[in-house]
Order: structure tokens, then sequence, then C-alpha cells
């Protein structure tokens, strides 16, 4: 009877042993989706909060205008919000540093210019594909597509051509000071915390999507504008992450950021 007894007791101290070890596991797997789940949802939520800052940013500049630089009201718009949003970047910059700091090193650089791209059918391009040829390809397509749209919104403008004589040098410092913000925002901030936690093509999209909704307020605006920047945004996050660098999303986001700034620089003399 003793020793049925002390089984019993030994069968019941096993069970609860088993109990709290199945307990803790299923409390540490639960900690790890919540860590994974926040790994994932905060560089998101950042890059909105980075985007509310832009158009705040926005906002207070064309209300306020702090510094008349310039005399053409574009121009000077341009150098008191390029100004903030260089700011709104750094912080992005440190952010995305302190998310993944291996990562962040690896791809905040030039890169390697001719990486083999992986297959995306869309846009033509095949398995192996130096990044060297798809570059290229993707730079030349896109912006004569920008092109073409931006030449109909100055078609029917009198734009006087000659004022790029004294803007180009504004024109290409804005492109250069926006696209790097914006890639920094978008891809870095995006594919350097969210790699080897989601597959390349959703990181892509999320970096598309978070790029392409604010431009339904911005140059080209509206549903075609979101769609177009959502597309760019994709391609240019598969760029950086198969390329290790910036050196592709950079430079084919330079090229559009110049038609699309130097054609808005042409339409405000229109309106004097």
């Amino acid at each position: 009877m003793q020793n049925s007894v002390q089984i019993n007791w030994n069968t019941m101290f096993y069970k609860l042993s088993i109990t709290r070890r199945l307990l803790k596991i299923r409390r540490i797997h639960q900690e790890h989706k919540l860590a994974a789940g926040l790994q994932i949802g905060l560089p998101i939520a950042l890059a909105v909060l980075y985007t509310a800052l832009i158009f705040l940013a926005i906002t207070y500049v064309k209300a306020s205008l702090p510094f008349h630089v310039l005399g053409n009201a574009y121009a000077d718009f341009q150098i008191n919000y390029q100004v903030l949003l260089l700011g709104i970047t750094s912080l992005s910059l440190i952010t995305s540093y302190f998310l993944n700091k291996e990562r962040f090193t690896q791809v905040f650089r030039v890169g390697h210019l001719a990486a083999p791209s992986a297959a995306m059918k869309l846009f033509g391009i095949k398995a192996g594909d130096s990044w060297v040829k798809t570059g290229l390809s993707l730079t030349v397509i896109i912006s004569i597509v920008t092109g073409v749209f931006m030449y109909f919104q100055l078609k029917h403008a009198s734009v006087d051509w000659k004022q790029l004589q004294g803007g180009i040098f504004w024109i290409i410092l804005f492109s250069l000071t926006n696209s790097f913000s914006e890639e920094m925002i978008y891809r870095v901030g995006i594919v350097s915390p969210l790699t080897n936690l989601l597959s390349p093509m959703t990181i892509y999209i999320i970096s598309g999507i978070v790029f392409g909704l604010p431009h339904i307020a911005g140059m080209p605006s509206g549903i075609i504008g979101a769609t177009m920047a959502g597309v760019l945004g994709l391609v240019l996050a598969k760029s950086l992450y198969e390329t290790q660098g910036i050196f592709w999303a950079w430079i084919i986001h330079f090229i559009q950021d110049v038609i699309i700034i130097g054609s808005l620089y042409l339409l405000s003399g229109t309106a004097h």
C-alpha cells in the first residue's frame, strides 16, 4: 500500500513537472512571437511616423516659409523643406542603425554594382542578370515613363526653358537630397531591419506600399502617382537587397527626381 502511494506521488510530481515545462515552452514561444512581431512592426511604424513628420514639415514650410533665399517660390520652398527633410532622415538613420546594426552596415554603402539579380518577370529581369544590366535598363525605362508623364504636365503651360540656366544647380541639389532622404527612410529603414525576418518579396512589397501611399498627395499625385511610386519603391528595395548597397536605388531615384523637380521648377515660373 505504501509503495502504491509513493508511486502515485511520484507520478503526480512527474506530471506537474512536465506541465510546468510545457507551460514554460509555450510562454517562451509566445514571447518569441511577440518579439518577432515587434521587430517586424517597429520599422514599419517608424516609416509611417517619419512620413507624418514629412507631411508636417511640408505644411509648416508652405505656411511660413522661414527663409527666402532665391526669390523663386518653389526653389525657396525646397530649400526650407530639404533642410527639415535631412533632419528627419538623420533620425531615420539612427533608428535603422540601432534596429539592426549588422545589417545596416551591410547596406549603407555603395554595394556590389554587378551583383546577380533574382528573376522578376514583371520587369523582364531574368535570374542571374547583372545589376549593371538591370540597373541601366530600369533607369532608362522608368525615366522614360516619368518623363512622358511630366511632359504632359508641361505641354499646355507657357514654360520659359531659360529658367534652367539659373536653376539647374538647385534642381540637381534638391534631387540629390530628396532622393537620398527617401531612400534612407523607405529603403534602408525597411530593408535592413526586416531582412531575415520576412521573405525578400514581402520586404519589397512593404517598402513599395509605405513609399507609394504618401505619393497620393505627391507628384505624380492620386492613384496613378501612388501606384507609380509604389512600383518604383518595390524595384528599388529589390536593388538594395540584392546589391547590398544603395547605389542603384539612389541613382534611379535621383534621376526621377531631376525630371520631376525640374518640371515643377519650370512650372513655378509660369505662375508669375
